[in-house]
């Protein structure tokens, strides 16, 4: 009887991982679906596949409206580059870019059109490159980097003296002045 035990509790485990592997592994779905009502192609490649793509609100009758909800880049494969949504005109909530084989490359959180949240950038082995974190487009709180492996390298704390993204009005701001002292 223990040995049947052992052998369902070892089975449970390795199913277990499994699912747990696959589900880490899911690459997120589009935001938008390419042939919903309001898309709208705005440049093909050569071969008439999309390569730019315009989302627009719907009306009550399924008329598509000049409010644009959303975007999608496309590589020449149909895959995805980038894209999400927009909320009056600016960018709103979660975009993610992708590398050309689907694995994702950046996620970024948006509110108002600026960056509002965590922040991660990701190697083509879907590895961390990049963490930290957006306070109103400005870098705040732990920034980490990676190497190729997924090994922290740095640490900075962001604050009003250290340049942490090195990409918000504060770092690129910080980076001037250090450019002038030289």
């Amino acid at each position: 009887m223990n040995k049947i035990v052992s052998f369902l509790y070892h089975l449970f485990l390795v199913v277990g991982f499994f699912i747990f592997l696959t589900a880490c592994n899911q690459q997120p779905k589009p935001v938008f679906d390419i042939n919903a009502p309001g898309a709208e192609v705005m440049a093909s490649y050569n071969d008439s596949t999309p390569q730019v793509v315009f989302y627009y609100k719907v009306d009550e009758q399924g008329t598509p409206t000049q409010e644009k909800i959303g975007e999608s880049y496309y590589y020449d494969n149909n895959q995805e580059y980038i894209g999400g949504r927009f909320k009056d005109g600016e960018k709103e909530g979660q975009w993610y870019a992708f590398f050309r084989d689907g694995t994702v490359q950046s996620e970024i959180f948006y509110v108002n059109g600026i960056e509002h949240g965590d922040y991660k950038i990701y190697s083509e082995q879907g590895k961390p490159f990049l963490r930290g974190h957006y306070n109103h487009g400005i870098c705040d709180g732990t920034w980490y980097f990676y190497d190729e492996n997924g090994k922290q390298t740095k640490r900075i704390i962001a604050s009003k003296t250290n340049i942490a993204c090195g990409y918000c009005t504060k770092c690129l701001k910080l980076k001037a002045e250090k450019k002038s002292k030289i």
